[in-house]
């Protein structure tokens, strides 16, 4: 017997791997790259890198000009909402292919939806004016896996980022957990209290930017203000995130930062350390336990790598996100400096 006599919704579901993830075509983005949304982000997560909002700080530095936040990418295309019935379609913002994946799981009795990891990779900041769309496609559909979540399926697609008619800006590799909502993610395995190589590190006597420097703590306390407002400025109105009950019922302690802001803080840890002059090339990142009013999150990190290439520094940087739950968030952010 195959794994797939064994498990015939996942055999269902294999014909749309590798598929565009939506039968409508690109997703278009409601509006260009405009000044309100970057200033909505900068204050919702609190960045003050002058490259964003500052034009005489932005035309004179290696930009030339305001920029958006780099970890805003996928905010851009984020279709608008319709608010009725939005729990109903497990905080999809729009009515879904009704042959999708999402829908057939959900169907199948696995309605809950979790984040699990982002991989961001920027081809170029973009510029007020920039007018994006983007196009999706499944990569892949994990075995039926149980988790201290519940019991479902990882599902990870593709997207790639277009300004213009088809200048690749960027990429996004996105995988969500789609399951049966079990005991509270505050007691899952992958809130448990270990702790990453990105804080493992003594504080370095070299220099700043040299490989196993130590970037500065920072402490963030977390409240249903910053979460809401985060949900809000990232476009991101799934119910888990603003609604409390909602978000007990999908089996979380409270309502929960979403990835889009985590991204987010993660852009600005490490730009707040490098500078207005840093570029930003990859963000990776893989969630753990979630971030809920009233837990404080203390980013650290260190450079892990550093190299030149085309007269620029490339740094790695190796970092952490944790809270009293746990280990919130993991990962690498590569960026550039010039030499000189």
């Amino acid at each position: 017997m195959t794994p797939n006599d064994e498990d015939p919704l996942r055999a269902s579901l294999e014909p749309w791997i590798g598929k565009p993830m939506s039968s409508g075509g690109p997703a278009i983005a409601p509006d260009p790259v405009n000044l309100p949304m970057i200033r909505h982000w900068v204050d919702a997560l609190d960045d003050h890198n002058p490259i964003y909002l500052d034009e005489e700080r932005a035309r004179a530095s290696r930009f030339g000009g305001l920029v958006a936040p780099p970890a805003m990418l996928q905010t851009w295309t984020m279709g608008r909402p319709r608010l009725e019935g939005i729990a109903e379609r497990g905080g999809s913002s729009s009515e879904m292919d009704p042959g999708s994946p999402f829908v057939a799981l959900a169907q199948a009795g696995l309605p809950g939806t979790l984040a699990t990891n982002s991989e961001l990779e920027f081809l170029r900041y973009l510029r007020p004016g920039d007018q994006l769309h983007s196009t999706s496609a499944l990569e892949s559909i994990s075995e039926r896996k149980t988790t201290g979540l519940g019991t479902g399926y990882f599902v990870t697609w593709m997207t790639s980022y277009f300004a213009g008619r088809d200048e690749l800006v960027g990429r996004q590799r996105f995988r969500i957990f789609k399951f049966a909502p079990g005991r509270p993610a505050a007691e899952a395995g992958g809130a448990g209290k270990e702790r990453s190589a990105a804080a493992s590190a003594s504080p370095a006597a070299a220099a700043p930017t040299a490989p196993g420097a130590v970037l500065p703590s920072f402490a963030l306390p977390v409240t249903t203000t910053r979460i809401v407002a985060g949900a809000i400025a990232t476009r991101d109105f799934m119910p888990v995130h603003h609604d409390r009950d909602y978000a007990r019922k999908q089996g979380a302690p409270d309502v929960f930062m979403n990835i889009l802001t985590t991204n987010g803080y993660v852009a600005r840890y490490v730009t707040d350390w490098a500078g207005s002059e840093a570029r930003l090339r990859r963000i990776q990142i893989r969630l753990g336990g979630p971030a809920t009013p009233g837990t404080t999150l203390r980013f650290d990190g260190r450079v892990a790598s550093e190299r030149i290439e085309d007269r620029e520094r490339v740094l790695e940087v190796a970092l952490q996100a944790v809270n009293e739950l746990g280990l919130h968030a993991s990962g690498t952010v590569e960026l550039t400096l010039p030499t000189a």
